[in-house]
């Protein structure tokens, strides 16, 4: 295999998460051509070929032709079809990489015997290149492969390997992470609202909060700390979070990352 093919990528479904990972592929400087995607109906395909410039499949065999890592982001009921597709054409020179949610490695590689697969959770945030993706290795991968799908999502943000075992607990809180924390920020910003605050002045204030917020964790020791360094005993923010203590916040918290995972498990595919 070429050293231009082993630099191409194809996405097998090319919903939300796929779209995020070419985005910021792109604006990273991979080249488009060296991008392809195939979708069942071939609309979402088609769409990321118009956005992004990315070559369009007609087939899952045509879109892995001269490829070397294999990524598929299809929804979990669409997998298996997908995978016995796959079988047809993907080889021990690819490299699979799995996105898709509840779906075990062993189950992709008992669909896919003899290919070398890799399981992989970005969330939303590699479209801006400043997403997190904990990848695993899976049955038949090499240190080559691992490290393959490392570089490629390193160029989105920070990668973590860990092992597969964490990866539902990781979807719940790297995964669905981002959208836990806009929720927050919109409850926030509808708060000042309330308050007196015109709309775009309160979701400007409230984006600005998260993005500070963000910044000082960056550079921080630990969540308290930052808590600790913007609260004085006895003021405002102090007050705010008594209250948010009172209703149960972090426990709502918690119950809602456990249901998170909770749901993984129960639609968990395996290759037992």
């Amino acid at each position: 295999m070429s050293v231009a093919a082993a630099a191409g990528v194809a996405f097998v479904g090319c919903g939300r998460i796929a779209r995020a990972t070419v985005q910021g592929l792109v604006s990273a400087g991979h080249p488009a051509e060296r991008l392809q995607g195939v979708s069942r109906t071939g609309a979402g395909a088609r769409a990321l070929s118009r956005e992004f410039g990315t070559l369009f499949a007609a087939s899952p065999s045509e879109a892995v032709r001269g490829v070397r890592l294999v990524v598929v982001a299809t929804h979990p009921h669409e997998t298996a079809a997908v995978l016995k597709d796959l079988a047809e054409c993907v080889t021990q020179d690819h490299v699979l990489v799995s996105l898709v949610a509840s779906w075990r490695t062993e189950a992709v590689s008992a669909a896919l015997p003899g290919v070398p697969v890799v399981r992989a959770v970005p969330n939303v945030g590699v479209a801006l290149r400043a997403g997190t993706t904990v990848i695993s290795p899976g049955p038949g991968a090499t240190d080559v492969g691992l490290a393959e799908t490392e570089t490629l999502f390193g160029r989105l943000g920070r990668v973590v390997v860990a092992d597969e075992n964490a990866l539902e607990a990781v979807s719940a809180v790297s995964g669905a992470g981002p959208a836990l924390i806009a929720y927050f920020t919109e409850a926030l910003a509808a708060a000042g609202t309330e308050q007196g605050l015109d709309r775009s002045t309160a979701a400007l204030l409230a984006t600005q909060a998260v993005r500070s917020a963000g910044a000082l964790l960056d550079h921080a020791d630990s969540p308290r700390s930052v808590i600790e360094s913007v609260m004085s005993p006895g003021g405002m923010t102090a007050e705010a979070l008594r209250v948010l203590q009172e209703r149960g916040v972090a426990e709502a918290t918690r119950a809602a990352t456990a249901a998170a995972v909770r749901l993984s498990y129960e639609r968990m595919v395996t290759g037992g």
